[in-house]
Order: structure tokens, then sequence, then C-alpha cells
């Protein structure tokens, strides 16, 4: 793979230590990555690699690890909103690129981010790419009352580190919920979703364990399709044919989602899972190179 992997710079922001990766010349137009729930800026490797082979013009490409995940500090009591994680994409793009618009690639959660972040922030994206993205489910507000309980709960009796056997383990614990994944692409994970302890072969994640605790509210569909209402730039939506993350939301609301885009194209890459980035990068590199160029 290219050195991307080795790229991880840091940079304190927002009174957090920020971990990215970058790869390509500092002077190119701005691809930025953003990864999902529990993963990080690693897992992109595939699709730099592939990129590479495909764009005919060069691209800077930069790809953050979340609050919380990877390299990036952990956020003090839990504090995980999509509020902030919006700020930390604001304040990043401001120290990497200026007012320069950029074109924002995420998947899961990091397309919801970058999705909202392209309602809010108009002017800042010139193209939005959600990889099987924008399919939280919507909350059930009659939940609400139980959702507040236990992350009050959870202020007093915080939510502890696992410590796996080592790497085998990790690994087998990734097949168990992407079994579409190879082997070798379960070892990936494993090595780079994880983190030795006291220098022996137990590993723990590289992810903030408050992140199994439910946020207190929950996502408001109605709330998140106002915003996408505002996207000005063109959208693709590139969606695994195999994907699990489909049972999400029934097809009827995630037709009624797309149709608050502007400017909207979906693709669906026959045979991928959720994880279509790591799985499948040279179809996903084949449409992002003909979406930008």
């Amino acid at each position: 793979m290219t050195c991307y992997l080795d790229a991880v710079q840091h940079m304190s922001l927002r009174g957090l230590e920020h971990a990215w990766r970058e790869f390509g010349p500092r002077d190119a137009p701005a691809l930025v990555l953003l990864h999902g729930l529990m993963d990080n800026g690693a897992s992109f490797a595939p699709l730099v690699d592939a990129l590479a082979e495909r764009l005919r013009t060069p691209r800077r490409i930069l790809a953050p690890d979340w609050r919380g995940h990877g390299a990036t500090g952990w956020a003090p009591g839990g504090q995980y909103w999509f509020p902030e994680y919006l700020a930390d994409l604001d304040a990043l793009l401001g120290q990497w690129v200026g007012d320069e618009p950029v074109t924002l690639i995420g998947h899961s959660m990091g397309g919801q981010i970058a999705s909202l972040f392209a309602g809010t922030r108009r002017e800042r994206v010139c193209r939005l790419i959600a990889l099987d993205s924008l399919n939280v489910p919507d909350a059930d507000r009659g939940k609400t009352p139980d959702r507040y309980a236990r992350w009050l709960q959870a202020q007093t009796h915080p939510p502890q580190l696992r410590i796996y056997d080592d790497l085998e383990a990790i690994a087998a614990r990734i097949a168990h919920r992407y079994p579409e994944l190879t082997l070798d692409l379960r070892n990936f994970l494993a090595e780079h979703w994880s983190t030795p302890v006291d220098g022996g072969p137990r590993r723990r994640m590289r992810v903030d364990p408050w992140h199994r605790i439910s946020f207190p509210y929950g996502f408001r569909a109605d709330e998140a399709m106002s915003i996408w209402r505002r996207v000005s730039a063109p959208v693709l939506c590139i969606d695994g044919g195999a994907s699990r993350a489909a049972w999400f939301t029934p097809e009827s609301q995630m037709h009624q989602r797309r149709a608050c885009f502007m400017q909207l194209r979906r693709v669906v890459v026959p045979g991928s899972g959720h994880m279509l980035h790591l799985q499948t990068p040279q179809d996903v590199a084949d449409h992002i190179v003909g979406f930008i160029e």
C-alpha cells in the first residue's frame, strides 16, 4: 500500500489532540475522507491506493481520526455529539485549506457528518460523496426517557475498556460483524483498530468506550432532512449492494432522504457490504473519479 498509512500527523485543536493521515501534494485540490463509527482513517488505505492509480489530476487526500477514535484524543465525559464532530471538521478544514471548497467523502457516520456539514457550510463543500450512509434510523421519541436514564447512569458507572487476548480475538470479533470481509482484511482492521496493552499480546480497541453508550437524545430525521435540502453541492451516493446497513432504514424512507438533495446521483456496488471502501476499493474509486473528474 501507499505511504498513506505512515503519514500520521497531529495538531492540537478545540481542546483535543487531533490526528490525520495525508497523501499527495499540498497545493492540490483536497479530498477529505471521513470514517465511520468505531473506525479510523487507516481503513481508507485501499481506497487511497485505488484513487492514486486512477486520478488524472493530483489531489491532496486528508483523512482525520474523529474525536475518540484512532490516534485522536478522547472527549471528557463521553461528549460525542454531532455538533462537536461538525465543529471539529470546520476547524480542521480551516487549518488545512482555509476557505477553499473541498470534496467530502464520508463513510457511514462520516457521511452523515459530511452531509450535515455540506448543508450548514455550503460554501466550504464543492462535492459530497456518501459511502453507504444517510441511513441512521429515526429515533423513537417514546424511548427518550430511557436514553437519558442510561446516559446519566453511565456518568457514575462509566463504560470500561475491553481487553482482547490477541489480534486473532479482535479479527474474530470483526468477522462476526463483517463476515463478507476476507481474512486478510479482517487482520488488517484488527491491527489498525487496536493497540497493544502493556507491551504484550493483549490488545485494546483504539476507540473511547463511551461510544458504546447511546446519546441522551436520538437522531431526528426531519431535522437532518431540513439541512440536506440546503445542500447545493452535487452529491453522489455509493451504496453496498449486500450491505446489512440497508436494514437500518426502510428504502421508502431512504428515497425520501435522497430526494432532499438538489443534485444527487446514486450507484450501487453489487455484492459489496457496508465496508465497501475496504472490500471493493477499485469499484468505489471508479465511481468517485468519474464523479469528480
